[in-house]
């Protein structure tokens, strides 16, 4: 969604919520005055109006107040950039709750094309300093975020001074040179700058995009985060294509990896007590099960599913925790994927049984060993099969293929015919937190387990992806390499292949997954 659609849709939810607001009030008032005073209809239906009038009037200037404020905010932005008013202070963006993006994405071109107006002015002097070189003229220097400016070729050609301080650059470092070269940018989406400036160049004139959750990793001691605003404009006359615009989020995004850690600290001390929980219970299954009436053994069945599930969900904080603070590593092996695969789905069967669904399972023959942590790899199984699981609505089964395809990787898809994933939520759906509102109130979860996913099946050197429809189901399929395509990568003497598992995807293409 552009940034003028999501403003207009933010203004379109805004004008609903007041219509709605009003409804409530002339209907409470309505109740209220004939209720419990009883006065005439024709005075009640006059104090109605006047309450009805009140109301509109406030909504109505709500409703202005928001509508206008982007605009009013990006007059601000043109009369500074225009040097009209000399005594004024840079123009603050954060204050704006609606249009924010709509607002950061034109400021950028406004200042854009303001600074190429002033350099292709000519020198009015007689001495040697241009326009140009006069500091009232920097206009660049006075945006209150760091600004970089991209040629065609996506070397940096301008930068102000904030880049320096925030990137921990000089600028002699940056200028002339490929973004990539001095600076390590990740990114929580598959699609990275460079691959949304590849895109657009192929097919726009115009575009912006904005990335939120984006590092700069390139100092591992003083790792930033921030959302990432671009616009692109091809061939422009200034000789900059793409302006990109950093807003440090370090302290926000800072602070939700520091709640994962801190429930990952808590959840840590579940581990034990978990464990024996889950001994005690195989263990009255193994003795008792002959002994108990059939309704106590759907009750044991139901306490073992349980307590597995509590376990996936302990095992899935922790791995997050540690694939944010990078300690998570894996060693791939060469391993039988029938085995993991049946031995994984056979584990989940108790818990789908609970549910009344059968999981249907079909492995190709011939598959060759696949290079995979069985540990890590089976919580990717267990993530999904278990969300197919908890959203088959009144479905009762739950169809797992895998095969050989036709790039050579061992393919594995989870099918259910439950609810579906709607479209608004698909682009985001592996990000951290990222869950269905339609579901969130009665379906429970993390909204972790797909990030986990991703990130471990990344891990691997392989791909996930998923196709839904709403009210048909979802199939959510992952890619693994066979050993002999990674075999190489096996140091002498060592009993695997040693990986971590990031869970960003690093800008440059060396970097890809």
């Amino acid at each position: 969604m552009d940034n003028f659609s999501k403003y207009k849709r933010q203004i379109a939810i805004r004008v609903f919520f007041s219509f709605i607001v009003v409804l409530i009030i002339s209907s409470s008032a309505w109740y209220i005055i004939r209720g419990l005073f009883d006065l005439d209809i024709v005075y009640s239906a006059v104090i109605v109006s006047a309450v009805s009038f009140l109301t509109v009037l406030i909504s109505t200037n709500f409703l202005v107040k928001n509508v206008s404020a982007p605009l009013d905010k990006i007059q601000e932005i043109i009369s500074f950039a225009s040097h009209n008013n000399r005594q004024a202070t840079t123009p603050k963006i954060e204050s704006i709750k609606v249009g924010r993006d709509l607002v950061t994405a034109q400021s950028l071109q406004i200042y854009d094309l303001a600074s190429s107006t002033i350099n292709l002015q000519p020198n009015t002097t007689n001495t040697q300093d241009t326009v140009s070189n006069d500091p009232s003229h920097h206009l660049i220097d006075l945006i209150p975020f760091p600004v970089i400016g991209l040629d065609k070729n996506k070397n940096v050609v301008m930068a102000n001074k904030l880049v320096t301080g925030y990137l921990g650059k000089n600028f002699d470092d940056i200028v002339a040179k490929p973004l990539d070269d001095n600076i390590s940018l990740s990114f929580q989406v598959d699609e990275t700058l460079n691959d949304w400036l590849i895109k657009v160049n192929d097919n726009s004139i115009v575009a912006d995009k904005c990335w939120e959750g984006v590092r700069n990793d390139t100092d591992k001691d003083n790792i930033k985060q921030f959302d990432l605003y671009a616009s692109y404009s091809k061939n422009n006359d200034s000789g900059i294509e793409t302006i990109l615009a950093l807003i440090d989020k370090t302290e926000k995004y800072n602070l939700a990896d520091g709640e994962i850690s801190f429930v990952a600290l808590a959840v840590h001390e579940l581990r034990t007590p978990l464990t024996i929980m889950r001994g005690y219970i195989e263990v009255f299954e193994d003795e008792l099960s002959e002994s108990l009436t059939p309704e106590l053994q759907d009750f044991m069945h139901k306490m073992h599913a349980s307590s597995q599930q509590l376990t996936a969900f302990v095992s899935n904080i922790l791995n997050i925790a540690r694939i944010e603070e990078n300690q998570l590593v894996l060693k791939l092996r060469s391993e039988i994927w029938s085995e993991i695969l049946s031995n994984a789905v056979d584990d989940l069967q108790l818990r789908a049984g609970v549910r009344n669904i059968n999981i249907e399972l079909s492995i190709q023959d011939n598959i060759p060993p696949v290079a995979a942590d069985r540990i890590s790899i089976h919580e990717v199984i267990n993530n999904l099969v278990d969300n197919a699981i908890k959203y088959s609505g009144e479905s009762t089964k739950i169809i797992i293929k895998s095969q050989l395809n036709s790039e050579g990787m061992i393919e594995t898809e989870i099918q259910d015919f439950g609810i579906g994933i709607p479209e608004s939520v698909m682009g985001k759906l592996f990000q951290k937190y990222q869950r269905s509102h339609k579901t969130s109130a009665h379906i429970g979860g993390t909204g972790l387990g797909l990030y986990l996913c991703k990130s471990l099946v990344g891990a691997h050197g392989g791909n996930i992806w998923v196709r839904s429809k709403e009210g048909e189901g979802s199939v959510f399929s992952f890619t693994l390499l066979p050993f002999d395509r990674v075999s190489k990568e096996q140091a002498a003497g060592e009993d695997g292949i040693i990986r971590g598992a990031h869970g960003w995807i690093k800008n440059h293409s060396l970097y890809r997954n």
